[in-house]
């Protein structure tokens, strides 16, 4: 055991003989600072591209998209009435970013000059369109001061757009439906089933206080922030309804996907096993190069080990001073890794147009540093059982 004097001058010896011999060491410091690289990178960017697909339905087919609805209306004779108390209670769930109250009609009669045709007539809030996907093609979508005013607005879907305008901008022109006149403000693009693309959209207000059949909410759209809590916002979605509907509890439906979730997470779960699986690779290929040349080093420095040996160093010194030695050649790839690690997340977040955690990056880096370390442990202890059992005598006569 070293006192404190000796460990003092100890790990400044190691240091100075890393970097006297640090040509010999620049493959297997990349190697690792690029295995470090990589693990952060996929780490990091993995949490915040999952979540950013958990956010484009469009490429979800709406698996976190679910929806209450009203069923077995006979049997029950429930007319089919959500309120707005359990739009409130729904939007306390916790991982819900979007919960939208929806009025429809199957059917209404829309003309647009000499044009007409009967599109559904579904009345929305703000919040609707995040629980979508179609996107905006042209103008802009309902808004929430649209709703509060209770504005004469309204956005169509892309067969209404067709019908009712064929080749013209339909943005700024104006539809009549029923005995009430709205400025178009937007189209909608995208993909689009047919309940969006025959529909016409106005403020849910408006739709409540102007259209008869219109004056209670008959749907309501949810959506989960990530796919892994759409089982939990469904379990507790349904508990919300259900106790504010008693007796009713068998008419209502909730929507939701769960195969459509699962196929998603097995896509992602197998890129992610063969990502790190790669990276594995990296992190042994790495070990297997520190220990190799470890063990050249000590072939090189046969010498300089006989030499310490007739000064009076143990066995033990020999060995810890090797051990000593991949450690920090290992600890010094990582850090290399982390600050080019961090730079490329940096780079990348910004084209991605992702959010990176916090809490994922910081422990991604402890993580990586963790592992280096036993790379630098693990690939060390040979090589420097083998230094410290080297003949003092042998040693010296080595040329």
């Amino acid at each position: 055991m070293f006192d404190q004097v000796k460990l003092r001058d100890f790990i400044p010896m190691c240091w100075r003989l890393v970097l006297r011999n640090r040509r010999r060491y620049k493959a297997v410091i990349a190697a690792i600072a690029l295995g470090t690289v990589g693990f952060i990178i996929i780490r990091t960017m993995g949490d915040s591209v999952e979540t950013k697909l958990g956010e484009n339905l469009e490429l979800l087919g709406e698996a976190t998209v679910l929806r209450a609805e009203w069923d077995n209306h006979e049997e029950n004779q429930h007319p089919g009435q959500y309120y707005q108390r359990d739009v409130t209670r729904l939007k306390q769930i916790p991982n819900v970013i979007a919960v939208a109250p929806v009025v429809s009609l199957t059917r209404c009669q829309a003309t647009a000059g000499t044009a007409e045709w009967n599109p559904r007539l579904t009345g929305v809030d703000h919040a609707f369109w995040k629980t979508q996907t179609p996107h905006l093609e042209r103008g802009r979508l309902i808004s929430a001061s649209d709703v509060v005013g209770r504005r004469n607005v309204c956005v169509l879907g892309q067969e209404v757009a067709q019908y009712l305008f064929k080749d013209k901008d339909p943005v700024g022109q104006v539809i009549k439906i029923g005995h009430h006149s709205f400025k178009v403000i937007g189209t909608l693009g995208g993909i689009q089933h047919t309940d969006i693309r025959s529909a016409v959209f106005i403020p849910i207000t408006k739709a409540q206080s102007g259209f008869q059949g219109l004056n209670w909410i008959s749907e309501i759209y949810m959506r989960a922030d990530n796919w892994h809590n759409v089982e939990a916002v469904h379990d507790s979605a349904r508990d919300i309804l259900t106790s504010g509907h008693k007796g009713y509890e068998s008419g209502i439906k909730l929507i939701h996907y769960p195969e459509r979730v699962k196929r998603v997470k097995t896509m992602v779960y197998i890129v992610k096993i063969f990502i790190y699986a790669s990276l594995v690779v990296v992190f042994i290929l790495g070990k297997v190069g520190l220990t190799n040349v470890m063990l050249a080093a000590i072939q090189d420095r046969t010498r300089e080990i006989g030499l310490r040996k007739a000064l009076g160093a143990r066995d033990g010194m020999i060995r810890m001073q090797f051990l000593t030695e991949a450690v920090m050649i290992s600890l010094v790839s990582g850090i290399l890794g982390v600050i080019g690690g961090l730079a490329a997340v940096q780079a990348l977040k910004g084209s991605l147009g992702v959010e990176v955690s916090a809490y994922v990056m910081s422990t991604s880096i402890l993580m990586d540093l963790a592992f280096t370390v036993m790379i630098g442990v693990f690939a060390g202890m040979y090589p420097s059982a083998q230094a410290s059992r080297l003949d003092v005598v042998t040693a010296m006569r080595f040329e």
